[in-house]
């Protein structure tokens, strides 16, 4: 984090980089390391295709490691020639650290108590109040577990506030290790368990009675990234040992579970009448299992099925509030609010306490002890709130700020309490503590996220634009106020497009700097994400893939016919899945951007049942499979790398990848670098891979943007 008294000084060199710009007309050459290109010829269902630079593939090969070493060098040579770049590095540091010590992960305990993370150096410390007003107290530093440098990855209080299980990580390590601290004591105890990745799924779960904990264990921990076949454990605080056994497990208990899929347990507070199992995988649907409270005390884990993935309920883990059970369905397009007695559940039959319809949807929901809230989005967008009411007409609830989204957060379905964060493209997030009895909000200071009075011209609007079939596409715009239409401006879009994740508006103050600056971010809501429900997921999965990337494209090319930007200076970036959108956008328009950027993108999706230790069934369920000739074929059809053409002419590429992604593989962007480089024989563009190798599936917030926009502004600045 940088002192103050810097700040003024590296405003003052960004300033410089503002005004003078990146040496515009400055070029580059690059030696790029050379590496035989194994080309092997893949045949399925009588079709085949080429997997060219296919010995990328043998990351654990100390020639290919080394090869992906001169890359990132070249990467890194890049930076450190390119005029400014660490000053506005500092700079965005300075931003996203301009607090001095930032509460982060706050969870308020149903005890009364509040815990949070907050980061002192490079170290998350535990911290908590013991009720409202009450100073803060530390109950752990990291930096004396073992050899100090590992971090909290993740925590969660027990419900009565003595105890807190954390997820402690080390660079470098694809597990967890588990602790137990007891917060009387300040201290861990017990032994630690080393098979754990809350993070990734299901979190730690603490029993009622807050004497064990269930979480998500690997049995094949000692090999590298190998997360198949985990099943459900439990770690009670009367046996530490560094052990835990299983309570939901495929072939036990009548269970069959896909080697893939992770079973979330679920309690939600200390009057839980049952515990839940959720079979997680990459749908939008998932099975659900169940037992009475009693049958958990007992040692009977003899599990029933609470619903399956056809009754088309979503997988936000649904509530249960004195043997009711609300959650989330689709019905004949709609996404409803519902509600079914476990006594007698019949999912098929539920009371329907809302009903989405057309563009506005339903959202999120949160039960409390005497009401229910939830939020309707329009187009995944623009958000409202309203409580449920059981005899008349819902009540919208009017909010301190307008937002593009709501989140809550809460003590339990047992306590009134409830906690929004407000969301949008301009400003930080704001949290509110809503008083149930006043209908007041209150501006909520722990964990406030700065303000940024210098980004206070900046605002978003959304447009429609037509794609190739008619669609409308939602496109969100963030600009300044008095943005000059004059087309001399850059932009920067960038589109996801799968898994039926909607590009929600978030705010990150690099974006703002680069658009304060008088330039265009804009989000083009694609069909394959959530926005508009289910059927605009669909629309973008598989055989209508293609939709993905044509909607980036007219959005696009709106984005220049409008004149929102110069016709050459729009850059493009994606991350992970939105690969196949981004890097397919560009093999079928690379006239329309001048720069390609990419944050761990998935970029040959073919490959990844190929490739041991990833996860194919995510793949299988999202984009296809190679065992189905209809489905290899649409595969074949949305795959970047297999569609790169040496006959065309590619925008300057940048990809930032973690060597141990455990999601993505590394050699799809790796082959993807490699082909443009030896397509671009005049060796007047930059094609950079920017590799982490102790790096997983994941993106750092300063690093990672400030090279996106430097690279991305200092080679848009050439185009005219």
């Amino acid at each position: 984090m940088l002192p103050y008294m810097r700040q003024s000084l590296v405003f003052a060199l960004l300033t410089i980089f503002i005004v003078s710009g990146c040496k515009k007309n400055e070029q580059h050459t690059f030696d790029y390391p050379e590496i035989p290109n194994t080309i092997v010829v893949e045949e399925h269902h009588g079709i085949s295709y080429t997997n060219a630079f296919s010995n990328l593939e043998k990351i654990n090969d100390s020639s290919i490691v080394q090869w992906f070493k001169e890359q990132d060098s070249i990467t890194e040579s890049y930076f450190d020639s390119t005029s400014q770049y660490r000053a506005v590095y500092a700079y965005y540091d300075s931003l996203e650290n301009k607090e001095k010590d930032p509460a982060r992960r706050i969870f308020y305990n149903e005890s009364g108590a509040t815990f949070y993370l907050s980061r002192a150096k490079d170290k998350r410390n535990l911290l908590y109040r013991q009720e409202k007003g009450t100073n803060s107290e530390l109950l752990y530093d990291p930096k004396v577990y073992k050899d100090g440098s590992y971090d909290i990855a993740y925590y969660k209080p027990s419900y009565d506030g003595k105890y807190v299980a954390m997820a402690m990580e080390k660079e470098g390590h694809f597990f967890d290790e588990l602790l137990i601290l007891d917060c009387e004591a300040k201290k861990t105890i017990g032994e630690p368990i080393i098979n754990t990745k809350p993070k990734k799924a299901g979190g730690y779960v603490w029993a009622p009675d807050s004497k064990c904990i269930s979480f998500i264990a690997y049995p094949n921990y000692g090999e590298d990234h190998n997360d198949r076949n985990s099943y459900t454990a439990l770690y009670c605080l009367d046996n530490l040992d560094g052990t835990a056994k299983s309570i939901f497990k495929d072939g036990k208990n009548g269970v069959s579970l896909n080697q893939e899929y992770y079973p979330v347990p679920v309690f939600r507070s200390t009057q839980s009448n049952f515990m839940f199992i959720y079979a997680g995988n990459a749908s939008d649907f998932w099975d659900s299992y169940y037992i009475p409270i009693e049958d958990y005390k007992a040692g009977r884990y003899s599990w029933k099925k609470l619903y399956s993935s056809e009754d088309m309920i979503f997988h936000d883990r649904g509530t249960e509030r004195n043997g009711k059970y609300y959650f989330k369905r689709l019905h004949e397009d709609n996404i409803e609010l519902c509600m079914v007695d476990l006594e007698d559940a019949d999912f098929q039959h539920p009371k329907v306490l809302f009903s989405g319809k057309g563009e506005d949807q339903l959202s999120g929901f949160k039960v409390t002890r005497e009401n229910i809230y939830y939020t309707v989005s329009t187009n995944g967008i623009a958000s409202v709130l309203y409580k449920h009411m059981e005899n008349t007409e819902d009540v919208q609830i009017e909010l301190p700020a307008s937002t593009g989204e709501i989140t809550f957060d809460y003590r339990s379905p047992y306590e009134n309490d409830l906690w929004v964060s407000l969301s949008g493209w301009t400003a930080n997030p704001r949290d509110y503590y809503f008083d149930p009895k006043t209908g007041k909000f209150q501006f909520v200071e722990l964990g406030m996220w700065p303000d940024f009075p210098e980004f206070s011209n900046i605002i978003s609007e959304v447009v429609e634009v037509k794609s190739h079939d008619g669609t409308k596409i939602p496109l969100s715009i963030v600009r300044r106020k008095d943005h000059k239409f004059d087309e001399e401006s850059m932009g920067i879009i960038t589109a996801y497009g799968a898994y039926g994740i909607s590009e929600t508006p978030w705010f990150h103050s690099p974006i703002a700097d680069f658009v304060n600056q008088g330039n265009i971010y804009a989000s083009a809501h694609v069909r394959g994400g959530g926005e508009k429900g289910p059927k605009w997921h669909e629309a973008g999965m598989k055989s209508s893939k293609a939709n993905s990337w044509k909607d980036l494209n007219a959005c696009s090319q709106y984005l220049i016919d409008n004149a929102y930007i110069h016709p050459k200076r729009l850059g493009l970036t994606v991350s992970s899945a939105g690969g196949i959108t981004g890097g397919m956008a560009v093999n079928e328009r690379s006239d329309l951007y001048g720069v390609f950027t990419g944050f761990v993108p998935n970029l040959n999706v073919i490959r990844t049942e190929y490739l041991e230790g990833f996860d194919d069934s995510d793949t299988a369920f999202e984009f296809g499979t190679i065992k189905e000739k209809g489905s290899y074929q649409d595969l074949l059809r949305m795959d970047p790398v297999v569609n790169l053409s040496k006959d065309k002419e590619y925008p300057s590429t940048l990809m930032i990848i973690g060597f141990n992604d455990y999601l993505i593989p590394p050699s799809g962007a790796g082959k993807y670098t490699a082909l443009l480089q030896s397509y671009n024989i005049a060796n007047d563009k930059p094609y950079l891979l920017d590799v982490k190798f102790d790096g997983e599936h994941e993106i750092d917030w300063v690093e990672d943007y400030a090279k996106m926009l430097v690279f991305t502004k200092t080679e848009l600045e050439k185009r005219h």
